[in-house]
């Protein structure tokens, strides 16, 4: 049991650091189209929607851990919406283009 907790923490640890590499060279549409990519995966890894889903974290509390303003955050929420990529009701989610979402962080990843 303990083999595998240890393991699970080390591939959780690996992929934040991952992520946070790649946040570093982003800019914030493509930032926040990480994260909720990233999210959706994890939720649907957990047997959850990967579309649609309850954002545990405030925008404020997002652009503190993605590195940006709690404007910018609002601002790139309201842009993915105007883009129609997803559909924002407070912490409510719902991604309606995950490709439209993917083709945003694609060029950082290749």
């Amino acid at each position: 049991m303990q083999h595998i907790i240890t393991r699970l923490m080390s591939r959780e640890i690996m992929r934040e650091h991952s992520l946070m590499m790649l946040l570093g060279s982003m800019n914030a549409e493509e930032r926040l189209a990480a994260f909720l990519v990233n999210l959706s995966q994890r939720y649907a890894a957990r047997g959850y929607s990967e579309r649609e889903f309850h954002l545990r974290m405030s925008r404020a509390e997002i652009g503190s851990y993605l590195g940006m303003k709690l404007e910018t955050v609002s601002r790139t929420f309201s842009a993915f919406q105007a883009q129609r990529f997803l559909e924002v009701d407070k912490r409510h989610v719902r991604i309606i283009d995950m490709d439209g979402l993917k083709r945003r962080i694609e060029v950082q990843v290749h």
